[in-house]
């Protein structure tokens, strides 16, 4: 089972050395491709898609994680997934495990995370992908959301259909401390809640601990209660049913005689 393992806080943060250092451990056989810097926030951007453009890469190498092959990228994660995944490094990987993030990735604003999206490019190029977060600094337990990760990649391996996506967000208690597990949906609003400040040139992000209107039973809420929350989503699936809008167009084009009938 070849692992990909990546992040979007670049490849010395130490949420990814967690999760590779756990996943060595198991026996897997992994690889680190990640961004040389912090790129959270950067969704499923490649970066450029200049035709011709050059990205830079480095090799690493990591005393503690001994015959692991390490790259770190001039881009965001979902570039360093995509040129695995297509083979440029080697063999594809079987699975992506994005992570661990500091700071929870919950409800619909998982959209512009870039630790989900690293697994959501990985299930577009037929890739198992897993993005694992935890909670911020101070009070982030990287030890509880590796072993949940190894455990969540055990199932994956045995279990789960090519393509599949998880998204696993990992209360920060110790686990014997822990409330359980659930599947989850995605809340209406995230753990992490963002507002603006408007200056005369700026627009300055502000981000709190957001703990109220999380639904019954959502991604948030479970975490919230100390739960492990597990969601399964899907890359851009195309949705035209109930729609009517080509119709429409096309009953407004000046269309020649014979493309009408």
């Amino acid at each position: 089972m070849r692992i990909l393992v990546t992040n979007d806080d670049g490849i010395d943060a130490p949420g990814i050395h967690a999760v590779a250092t756990a996943l060595l451990a198991e026996g897997y056989d992994i690889r680190i491709a990640a961004p040389a810097a912090e790129c959270s926030g950067s969704g499923s951007s490649l970066g450029t898609l200049e035709h011709g453009a050059a990205v830079a890469y480095e090799q690493r190498r990591f005393e503690h994680l001994p015959g692991v092959e390490a790259i770190s990228f001039d881009a965001p994660p979902a570039f360093a997934v995509f040129s695995a995944c297509a083979g440029v490094f080697g063999p594809p990987p079987d699975l992506v495990v994005s992570g661990i993030n500091p700071g929870h990735n919950t409800g619909r604003m998982v959209l512009n995370s870039s630790t989900v999206a690293a697994a959501l490019t990985a299930s577009t190029l037929g890739v198992r992908g897993l993005a694992v977060s935890c909670g911020f600094p101070p009070e982030h337990r990287f030890d509880t959301a590796s072993k949940v990760a190894v455990d969540v990649t055990r199932w994956m391996v045995a279990h789960s259909a090519p393509r599949t996506v998880l998204n696993v967000n990992v209360p920060d208690v110790d686990l014997g401390a822990l409330a359980g597990a659930r599947m989850a949906p995605l809340a209406a609003r995230g753990l992490l809640g963002l507002t603006f400040e408007k200056t005369p040139d700026t627009v300055r992000l502000l981000r709190y601990a957001n703990t109220e209107r999380l639904g019954s039973g959502t991604d948030s809420a479970l975490v919230r209660d100390g739960f492990v929350a597990i969601s399964a989503l899907q890359a851009v699936v195309g949705a035209t049913e109930g729609l009517d809008v080509a119709a429409y167009i096309e009953a407004h084009l000046p269309l020649p005689a014979s493309a009408a009938e």
